[in-house]
């Protein structure tokens, strides 16, 4: 089988949380934040047809060239383990969000928590390996401004980490 992309993670999401047409997922991504991962018809449409294949997603005919996607029992679970899993090293900030805004209807609010402190535990030792990376020798020969590029991402990661700490309390309160 196929690996997933994050464009073909989110669009099962979206077809998950309401059956759409390939249109109408254009537009989500044209429309919102999520045109991050793409509003090309050139990426969509062969993701789609790509999930389809996988079988993944179903179109169910609509009328005149009009297709409606539903995600079927196996995407449900390939997207669900996705979703579930505890973020790794190499997953990327952006994914990492995208799952954890689809986590939003999880029913259990507990899976967040424990994926936020993964998320809190990732971002903390990216940021401790920068800074003694930052630290050391090979950093200190780099010129200023590739030293001061690193150091943005050294402070993006701990921002990031920051938030994640803050959003746990806040959903944390929520847990009664």
């Amino acid at each position: 089988m196929s690996t997933i992309t994050t464009l073909g993670y989110a669009l099962l999401g979206l077809v998950k949380a309401e059956p759409r047409t390939g249109y109408a997922l254009r537009m989500v991504f044209e429309m919102t934040p999520m045109g991050n991962y793409s509003s090309s018809p050139g990426s969509i449409y062969p993701a789609l047809k790509g999930l389809e294949k996988q079988g993944l997603i179903t179109a169910e005919s609509a009328g005149k060239r009009k297709s409606v996607l539903h995600i079927t029992p196996e995407g449900r679970k390939q997207f669900d383990d996705w979703l579930t899993a505890p973020m790794g090293l190499e997953e990327s900030v952006d994914t990492a969000l995208l799952r954890f805004a689809f986590l939003h209807d999880h029913p259990d609010r507990q899976v967040t928590l424990e994926f936020l402190t993964t998320f809190i535990t990732t971002m903390s030792a990216r940021a401790s390996g920068l800074r003694t990376w930052l630290a050391g020798d090979e950093a200190q020969a780099m010129p200023l401004q590739a030293r001061l590029a690193v150091g943005h991402g050294l402070r993006s990661l701990e921002a990031s980490a920051q938030w994640a700490s803050e959003a746990y309390v806040e959903l944390k309160g929520e847990v009664k």
